[in-house]
């Protein structure tokens, strides 16, 4: 905290003070759960069973006898939705990247909520 911060917290009443401090202290724990987020992309990864080019395999008559599964991230570039194949170890570590993708997104959200009501108590944005 600057010095020029503490003269405005000095300006505060006590109600707001402590608020404050309570959304200082909420602040802080969002910046250290940011600290250990890994990789984050976005996109989705999906697993596909599929039918082949063979007339006469099973895979046509029964489900359960298509092949796979093939795991598949599908995200937008440029606009554009763009895929790979993944292997299996691939599709559970760029699922993990999507988690921490949302989770960051989440955070984020939280802080700028947070934020918001700073600004309010420094009375920089009203209702």
């Amino acid at each position: 905290m600057s010095t020029r911060d503490s003269d405005v917290i000095a300006t505060l009443d006590p109600r707001r003070q402590r608020l404050l401090e309570r959304y200082r202290k909420e602040y802080e724990e969002l910046k250290a759960e940011l600290a250990e987020i890994g990789y984050v992309v976005l996109g989705s990864v999906t697993e596909r069973r599929m039918t082949c080019s063979t007339s006469a395999c099973a895979c046509h008559v029964d489900p359960e006898a298509r092949h796979g599964p093939y795991y598949q991230w599908s995200w937008k570039e440029a606009g554009r939705t763009v895929s790979c194949y993944l292997d299996q170890d691939r599709a559970k570590l760029c699922r993990k990247w999507i988690a921490n993708s949302r989770r960051l997104e989440r955070i984020l959200k939280r802080m700028r909520g947070l934020s918001l009501r700073v600004a309010r108590l420094y009375e920089i944005a009203q209702k």
